[in-house]
Formats: C-alpha cells, sequence, structure tokens
C-alpha cells in the first residue's frame, strides 16, 4: 500500500491532495444523499468537475473512514484507495488490484489450499 494522498475534515468535507507520479490535484469529498443502499455516500471533485466517489466501509476493522475509487478518462484503470482512520491529516492510501492469472478463468482466481 502507498500513500499517495492526505486529508483533513472540514465540517463533513474532505479535503486534500491526490500526489502520485502523474498527479498532482486538490481533490474535496463532498457528502450526498444515498438513493440507495449501495450508492456511494460522497462524490469526488476536483475543481467544478466530478472525478469519483467514495463509501462508508463494509468492515470496519478496514481501518478505513471512507473507501474511494477516483478515475478519469485519460487513465487506464481508475484508482481504488482508502481514506484512513486516525489522527488528521488523514492518509489516502493506494490499493492496487491484483491481476488475474491468464491460465485460471476470473471466476477461478482464488487461491487454493494445498491437496
Amino acid at each position: 500500500m502507498t500513500t499517495i494522498g492526505y486529508f483533513r475534515r472540514d465540517g463533513e468535507i474532505f479535503v486534500g491532495r491526490l500526489s502520485t507520479l502523474q498527479i498532482d490535484a486538490a481533490v474535496r469529498l463532498v457528502p450526498i444523499e444515498k438513493t440507495s443502499p449501495r450508492a456511494p455516500a460522497f462524490r469526488a471533485f476536483v475543481g467544478d468537475n466530478e472525478c469519483g466517489a467514495a463509501w462508508r466501509p463494509l468492515d470496519p476493522a478496514s481501518g478505513a473512514i471512507l473507501n474511494v475509487e477516483l478515475d478519469d478518462p485519460t487513465w487506464t484503470e481508475p484508482v481504488n484507495a482508502r481514506l484512513m482512520a486516525g489522527e488528521e491529516p488523514h492518509p489516502l492510501v493506494w490499493i492496487r488490484q491484483k491481476a488475474e492469472r491468464a491460465d485460471r478463468p476470473a471466476e477461478d482466481a482464488r487461491p487454493r489450499p494445498p491437496t
């Protein structure tokens, strides 16, 4: 896991900076009214442009305040991260998606116990 930003609370909003080798952007996570149980709890913005969403974690043991997904048309895939609990500033930790193995079908990609 790699820290790719830090955020502070400003009322109900989280404000921070996403900083990687190719990205440097001020990001706001703004609470929204949920329209369904699976809907995000926050929308992510850079300036006036929406760039993602965030959900409250289902597993409190994750240590996350929010699970964040950021996206941009110029990226090959979304950035998935967790905004971690603790003292401010809260770190935004990148979660790398595990690649599926080419020699197994996707539905069988989980590790198998020894036989």
